[in-house]
C-alpha cells in the first residue's frame, strides 16, 4: 500500500502515475543484528583458585541479551560463556563478565538509555518503555523499566554530579551567554 509514492496527474483526460524519486520502503520488516563477545575478550585464561593456565572446558553455551536497537533493527548481544576445570587443582569455576551480571536480562545500554531519558529529559517510565518498544525494538515491561530508575538513580546522579566538576576553572578565561560576552577572571 505504502511501498512506493507516486505522483499522478492528469493528461487528455488519462491518469498519468510517475514513481517518486526516493521510492520509500514503509515496510515494517525488521532486521536482526548480533555483536558476539568471546570468553577471552573478558578472561585471562587462569585458575581464580590456583592462577594455573591448564584448563578444560566442561561445557559452554551462549546468552542472548536484547541490545538497544535503531528503527526497524533489533540488536542483540551474544555472550559466551564457559565452565571451565582447573588442570592442577580440579576447581570449577565459570568466569563473569564485568558489564553483564548472570542474572542481567538486558544490555547496560537499555538500563542506561533509561536513566538518560528519564533524569535529563524528564520522560516518565511509560513513556520510555512505550518508546524503547516503538523505536529501539526492546520490549521492557513499565515495571521493570521503575525497578531500573529505583535501583540505579542514585549512583546514576552522582556520576552526573562528577561530570559537572570542572578540574581547573582558572583556565576558564571568558564565557559567553546568548552572545554576550563576560570575563570569568583576569584576561
Amino acid at each position: 500500500m505504502f511501498s512506493e509514492l507516486h505522483f499522478s496527474y492528469i493528461s487528455h483526460h488519462n491518469i498519468i502515475t510517475i514513481p517518486h524519486p526516493l521510492n520509500m520502503n514503509f515496510k515494517t520488516v525488521v532486521n536482526t543484528s548480533y555483536r558476539d563477545i568471546p570468553v577471552e575478550e573478558y578472561f585471562d585464561g587462569s585458575c581464580p583458585k590456583c592462577g594455573s593456565l591448564a584448563l578444560g572446558i566442561r561445557s559452554s553455551y551462549k546468552r542472548t541479551l536484547l541490545d538497544l536497537g535503531a528503527p526497524q533493527e533489533r540488536r542483540f548481544v551474544r555472550l559466551k560463556v564457559n565452565y571451565f576445570e582447573c588442570g592442577t587443582c580440579d576447581h570449577p569455576f565459570s568466569p563473569k563478565h564485568p558489564e553483564f551480571p548472570s542474572k542481567l536480562e538486558y544490555s547496560p545500554s537499555i538500563i542506561h538509555y533509561v536513566l538518560e531519558r528519564y533524569h535529563r529529559d524528564n520522560i516518565s517510565g511509560n513513556k520510555i518503555a512505550d518508546v524503547l518498544k516503538k523505536s529501539h525494538e526492546v520490549d521492557v515491561p513499565v515495571d521493570t523499566v521503575y525497578s531500573w530508575i529505583k535501583i540505579h538513580s542514585a549512583e546514576y546522579l552522582k556520576a552526573m554530579e562528577q561530570e559537572k566538576i570542572i578540574d581547573h576553572p582558572e583556565s576558564i578565561k571568558t564565557v559567553t551567554l546568548d552572545g554576550t560576552f563576560t570575563s570569568a577572571g583576569s584576561d
